[in-house]
């Protein structure tokens, strides 16, 4: 075998879209190559901000091989068929047919003659350009062409040799050179093979490994924290970003003034992390007058400029940060409620004052459901949560949303819980601990759903712009962690009532309320619940905790050979009542013991889970039905020639599946139980 070696160098391809670029490329090119039936081993791939970088070792000769071609149907008009005859130099005497898909095609066997595998790199290299499916791509010049950004260099090389070819799309002939580091080191780099040319694109300060770079920036690190006695705060997210950005990273370390030292941490780390891409720096958990970041450039003062540079960048974001807490402290929070009117929410739905109004009178309801006595820290913190969206530091610094807000509540002398709560409101329910902040992110969440779905905003299929799917989760995480019990439908329609002008439907609130509930069987799923347990028991009317606790009992009773034989007979019963939701049985009509000892049964089992209370011995006592359902299997007929007969069996089995359900199910959908003589009256 021979290396392979080929470099795609293109102006700066966006951080994120590094690692799916040269992944979708690498599998491209191995695609490529099996067609070609080129064989290869060692595959390498490597990609920096400028670079794509593929290598490979190949088969310099590709043998003599026959290759079965399709063709078109043989029902295919005879045109259709010349076409590919012609195309193919065959007549239709050399063709075979063959079955695919149980339709019958024409198929042609072509000798592929041995080659050179240089004479067919090309179009490998070529055919895989093509394909790379970019989330985002762009054409230049006046070139059809797009890519992820403009291509300005093809290098490959194999066994030392240049490919002689020319991507004719972009008018781009392939070159036997890469070009080493812009502007620092621009000169021509030749490399027959791949450890060649690593070794040469290092030397022009230019990394293409991206995990290299990864682990010299992390080398940096501890060396900066075994020398300052501190801790740099890793961001994994930043990490990965910072590593598409630099071609060869240097890390350096920044000062922090005092005088900022004072604000928030998050005030600091925000503009830090988010808009100059540093790394906190932390001395004993607490934030330090540091920051480490990465820098690509080597340069010859040892990297002093670049600090001074990137010091006076945060400074100034800091300055103004500073500002904006000083002056934002000035007004109570309370106060700002009226310029929330000014913001808008939804056209439909009004400003974000309405929100405000509409989210608090909806924490007076969950309180008089959870029958809480002291209501009013819940409603100042629904009324206070939103205020911090008309400061100038939330202005400035979007993602401080919530977070500001609590620290100026602080402050400014308000409950510790309100403050918190006023925080946690954009946090995920996984993360809330704290009684106020969840029933107050629960509020907002009820709201959200409600509100977008009155106007029609549901999610569809993939798209769910406002993530009311998230919303629905975030709700049954609170409601199950804090083992909140209420209503939940007339929470929902609490929240469709105060909603401005719009045309309810009759279902709307089951609407909302079936959404949350699909939510859940989600939930259950990736819980281990199974599909026929989770399906079961989030249909019903209970609360989500019980929902919780009974598909976990329902689960591990499904698990067992008795849960087993109950399911089976569960749905034995309704594939054969199906449709029918008559359970009216006429007694007189029942002539066999079988039936007589079945109907006696169910009347059993009516009176029993009408006294016993706990959902596993439910469960068990649905069991104690296994002998009279065999024999009634065993020796009676259903679907006899009487119809009033087959009629009242039928509506026997009917009875029976509603006790099932009234138990998995909790009578949500179907009938509840009533006991004979009920019906009879």
């Amino acid at each position: 075998m021979v290396n392979f070696l080929l470099e795609l160098m293109v102006e700066e391809i966006p951080s994120g879209m590094q690692s799916a670029a040269i992944s979708e490329f690498e599998k491209l090119l191995a695609i490529e190559l099996e067609k070609f039936r080129i064989g290869y081993a060692n595959i390498r791939s490597y990609v920096s901000p400028r670079r794509m970088v593929f290598s490979a070792d190949l088969n310099p000769i590709v043998e003599e091989f026959w290759e079965e071609k399709k063709g078109p149907q043989t029902t295919a008009p005879s045109e259709t068929v010349e076409k590919f005859l012609q195309a193919n130099g065959a007549s239709r005497h050399n063709c075979f047919e063959k079955q695919v898909d149980g339709k019958t095609f024409i198929f042609i066997s072509l000798k592929r003659e041995a080659k050179n595998t240089s004479e067919l790199l090309a179009e490998v290299i070529i055919n895989a350009l093509k394909k790379i499916p970019f989330k985002k791509s762009m054409r230049w010049r006046n070139y059809q062409f797009s890519f992820i950004r403009p291509l300005r260099n093809i290098m490959a090389i194999l066994d030392g040799r240049s490919l002689n070819a020319k991507f004719s799309e972009i008018n781009l002939e392939f070159q036997d050179h890469a070009w080493g580091r812009r502007f620092l080191s621009p000169n021509k780099i030749k490399a027959q093979n791949i450890d060649e040319y690593l070794k040469k694109t290092r030397d022009s300060l230019v990394i293409v490994d991206q995990l290299e770079r990864k682990q010299i920036i992390l080398d940096e690190f501890k060396k900066l924290e075994s020398q300052n006695h501190f801790s740099v705060e890793i961001d994994e997210k930043l990490l990965e970003e910072v590593v598409g950005l630099t071609e060869y990273p240097v890390v350096l370390l920044g000062k922090i003034p005092e005088k900022f030292m004072k604000l928030p941490e998050e005030v600091i780390v925000t503009p830090m992390q988010v808009h100059q891409r540093y790394f906190p720096v932390k001395i004993n958990g607490t934030l330090a007058p540091y920051f480490a970041f990465v820098a690509n450039n080597v340069a010859t003062d040892g990297g002093k400029t670049i600090i001074s540079g990137n010091e006076r960048v945060l400074n100034a974001r800091l300055a103004d940060a500073l500002f904006f807490f000083e002056t934002d402290l000035q007004r109570p929070l309370k106060s700002r409620l009226e310029e929330l009117k000014k913001i808008s929410f939804n056209d439909r739905l009004g400003t974000v004052f309405d929100r405000v109004v509409r989210v608090v009178n909806l924490c007076g309801h969950l309180g008089d459901s959870l029958k809480i006595q002291d209501i009013e820290p819940l409603r100042k913190a629904a009324l206070l949560a939103k205020c911090d969206l008309s400061t100038g530091m939330v202005g400035e610094f979007s993602e401080l949303q919530g977070i500001m807000g609590a620290y100026y509540a602080r402050i400014q002398g308000e409950n510790s819980d309100v403050c918190d709560a006023i925080r946690d409101q954009y946090r995920p329910a996984d993360e809330i601990t704290k009684n106020l902040s969840g029933l107050l992110s629960l509020a907002d969440k009820i709201e959200l759903i409600t509100g977008f779905f009155a106007i029609g905003k549901e999610p569809t299929g993939s798209k769910d712009p406002f993530a009311l799917r998230r919303a629905a989760i975030g709700i049954i995480k609170i409601v199950k962690n804090f083992n909140l019990l209420f209503d939940l439908k007339e929470i929902i329609q609490k929240a469709f009532e105060q909603l401005p002008g719009t045309d309810l439907k009759p279902d709307a609130v089951e609407k909302v309320h079936d959404f949350i509930l699909d939510r859940l069987k989600i939930v259950l799923k990736e819980l281990g619940i199974s599909p026929e347990a989770a399906n079961s028991v989030a249909t019903s009317d209970n609360p989500i905790p019980t929902i919780y606790r009974r598909a976990e009992i329902l689960n591990d009773f499904l698990n067992r050979d008795s849960g087993k034989k109950l399911l089976e007979m569960h749905k034995r019963i309704k594939n054969i009542v199906q449709s029918n939701d008559d359970d009216f049985v006429n007694e007189t009509l029942l002539k066999e013991k079988e039936e007589i000892n079945l109907l006696e049964k169910i009347q059993e089992l009516e009176k029993n889970l009408l006294n016993i209370r706990g959902f596993e011995d439910q469960l068990a006592v649905c069991l104690t039905v296994e002998k009279q359902l065999i024999d009634f299997f065993d020796k009676i007929l259903v679907n006899t020639r009487d119809e009033r007969v087959r009629q009242n069996r039928r509506n026997l089995l009917t009875k029976l599946s509603f006790v099932f359900n009234s138990v998995m199910k909790d009578c949500a959908t179907q009938k509840k139980i009533a006991p004979i003589s009920e019906k009879l009256l």
